[in-house]
């Protein structure tokens, strides 16, 4: 009698909401739409608008750009930068209601040395129910594209180069890349009292060669351990002649106790371990592209869509859902980044 009992009590606690939030993945859906005219005309605007959604959380922002020229033999000099302006929104867990919660207001400026601080976003917080209104900043430093490569963002690009090894007669074929550093890069919570932001270090390195995003990051979220996570998230063209594109992330902690290596990103496989369940964060952003332009990087001239609309999830495994959430608030942030020329 007792087994029969102790294995019904065992069966119930199985099957019960606790153990499935538990082992379900934490998934974040993202939606943003990029209208980009500053790709043919730098005196235009590029608008950005950015949703992020999951249980917990419904957050709609939106970012205004300007790229940044150069005039008058380098005399006058227009910075680029971003506006940031949203709103956000507590989910009831009882009915699904949207509850007004967070107000995001500020943006960024990216001087010469690529140095952007983060601190000009705002994060205002309404009261709900019991929890008072309060305040928040974003943190830190984003080294976005310096026109002086910052140190550590460029010795993770000549790694990445050497890794790809793509070779031609007189070395690689195109040795163009974007560069990205989060420097103690701080997300605040997202309007839940028992999340307190994340801090994000590491590296982001495009690749023209390869068309990929290599990464190298670590994101320390109060109350939690250290997340040490690296890989990539190559663009690839599903569909050209109907403008279809696709973003694959795939992120996991580092292959080898050497977590100071960035060989990993590269290391060889076997085919099992292709489609093996990891820990980490992935997933995949679906890109409808409009028609493209032509546009100048680094001296040579690609063909780049000025409009686009993007559709997907980025998925945790093992990984808390207030991570992935700050994961994906840095991914809408950095847009121009990611779908511009």
């Amino acid at each position: 009698m007792k087994k029969i009992f102790f294995a019904a009590i065992a069966a119930l606690m199985a099957f019960t909401p606790m153990a499935l939030a538990q082992s379900a993945p934490a998934e974040v859906k993202m939606i943003v739409t990029a209208d980009m005219p500053s790709i043919k005309d730098s005196s235009k605007k590029d608008n950005f608008t950015v949703k992020l959604s999951d249980p917990q959380i419904a957050l709609d922002f939106k970012q205004t750009c300007q790229a940044g020229s150069t005039k008058l033999l380098g005399l006058s000099r227009t910075e680029r930068g971003c506006t940031v302006a949203g709103t956000g929104a507590v989910i009831n867990p009882a009915n699904g209601q949207k509850i007004p919660r967070v107000q995001l207001q500020g943006g960024y400026m990216v001087p010469a040395d690529g140095n952007a601080d983060a601190a000009n976003i705002k994060a205002n917080y309404l009261a709900v129910g019991k929890v008072p209104a309060s305040s928040g900043t974003f943190g830190g430093t984003l080294v976005l594209k310096p026109e002086l490569n910052a140190s550590g963002a460029q010795a993770m690009a000549d790694r990445v180069l050497k890794g790809i090894g793509a070779k031609a007669e007189g070395g690689l074929i195109d040795q163009r890349v974007d560069t990205v550093t989060f420097n103690r890069v701080f997300v605040p919570s997202a309007g839940l009292p028992d999340d307190k932001g994340c801090v994000w270090n590491g590296d982001m390195v495009f690749a023209y060669q390869t068309y990929s995003w290599y990464m190298k990051l670590s994101a320390a979220c109060e109350g939690r351990p250290e997340l040490v996570l690296e890989g990539n998230m190559p663009w690839t063209d599903t569909d050209e002649a109907k403008g279809l594109a696709e973003y694959t992330l795939t992120l996991t902690p580092p292959a080898t106790a050497n977590s100071g290596s960035n060989d990993a990103l590269f290391a060889n496989t076997s085919e099992g371990d292709l489609f093996a369940a990891v820990d980490g964060i992935s997933g995949t952003l679906s890109i409808q592209q409009g028609a493209k332009v032509k546009a100048m990087v680094d001296g040579a001239e690609i063909m780049t869509a000025s409009k686009v609309d993007v559709a997907g999830s980025i998925i945790g495994t093992n990984v808390p859902l207030h991570t992935v959430r700050s994961f994906g608030m840095l991914l809408g942030i950095l847009s121009s980044t990611l779908y511009g020329a």
